[in-house]
C-alpha cells in the first residue's frame, strides 16, 4: 500500500519525502481555501519539496469548465494528476483527459458504484472517503472490499486510494485489505510515529538494565 499526504503541512511533507515513503500529496478545494497563501505557490512548492505526484482538484462543476482548468492545472508539471467528483459529467472528463494522457483521480466517492465507473473510463486513481462512508453506512471497508475485487476482476487500470482517514485503525482496515494506496492528514501520519505506554514502559526496562551495568556504560562503541 503506498502512502501519500493529504495537507500542504510542508514539514510532514517533507519528513515523509526524507524516509523515502511518500508516493505523493493529495490537495482538495477546502484545504487550499483555508491556506493564506497563493494557490499556485503553494502547488509549486509542493512540487518542489516531493519527487512524488500531486493530485489538484478541479473547481468547474461542468464538463466544458472541468477540462479546461484540468489541462491548464496539469500543464505545470507531468506529475500532477487531476481529481475530478466521481458524478455526472465528471466521468466524461476523466475519460477525455485519461485520452489525452492526463491522470485523473475520481474524488468524492461513497458508493461502490462510482468506484466501478470510474474504472471503466479509465481513472488513473479512485478516492472513497473511507471515514465518511463508515459515518454514514457503517460498511467502508466491506465497500472498499467489494470494490477491490470488482477492480481486480475486470482488470481496470484504476487504483483505489483510500482518503478521508480519521485513525490509526482506518490505515489499518485499508493496508489489511491490500488497496493499492491511502492518502493521509498530518496529523493521522504523524500517530503512525508516536510512542505509548507499553512501548516506553519496554525501553524504559533497556534503559535501567543498561545503567545499572558499568561494563556496558563505558563501552566506546555506544558513544555519542
Amino acid at each position: 500500500m503506498k502512502l501519500w499526504l493529504d495537507t500542504i503541512d510542508f514539514q510532514a511533507v517533507k519528513h515523509a519525502q526524507d524516509l523515502g515513503i511518500l508516493a505523493g500529496v493529495t490537495t482538495n478545494p477546502a484545504i487550499l481555501g483555508a491556506a493564506n497563501e497563493d494557490v499556485e505557490d503553494i502547488l509549486d512548492r509542493l512540487l518542489d519539496i516531493q519527487s512524488g505526484q500531486l493530485a489538484v482538484q478541479v473547481c468547474a462543476d461542468d464538463l466544458a469548465g472541468q477540462l479546461k482548468q484540468a489541462r491548464r492545472i496539469a500543464r505545470k508539471s507531468p506529475r500532477i494528476v487531476i481529481k475530478i467528483p466521481a458524478i455526472g459529467d465528471g466521468f466524461q472528463a476523466m475519460a477525455t483527459l485519461e485520452k489525452e494522457g492526463v491522470a485523473t483521480l475520481a474524488t468524492a466517492i461513497f458508493e461502490t458504484r462510482q468506484i466501478v465507473m470510474a474504472g471503466m473510463v479509465g481513472a488513473r486513481y479512485a478516492a472513497p472517503y473511507v471515514n465518511r462512508i463508515e459515518q454514514s453506512t457503517g460498511n467502508a471497508f466491506a465497500m472498499l472490499e467489494q470494490a477491490q475485487h470488482i477492480v481486480d476482476s475486470a482488470g481496470y487500470p484504476t487504483a483505489i486510494l483510500g482518503a478521508a482517514i480519521k485513525s490509526v485503525d482506518q490505515f489499518i482496515g485499508c493496508a489489511r485489505l491490500g488497496i493499492a494506496a491511502i492518502t493521509l492528514p498530518t496529523d493521522v501520519y504523524r500517530r503512525l510515529f508516536a510512542s505509548s505506554a507499553d512501548i516506553d514502559g519496554s525501553l524504559a526496562q533497556f534503559d535501567a538494565a543498561w545503567a545499572g551495568n558499568p561494563l556496558a556504560t563505558s563501552s566506546h562503541l555506544f558513544d555519542v
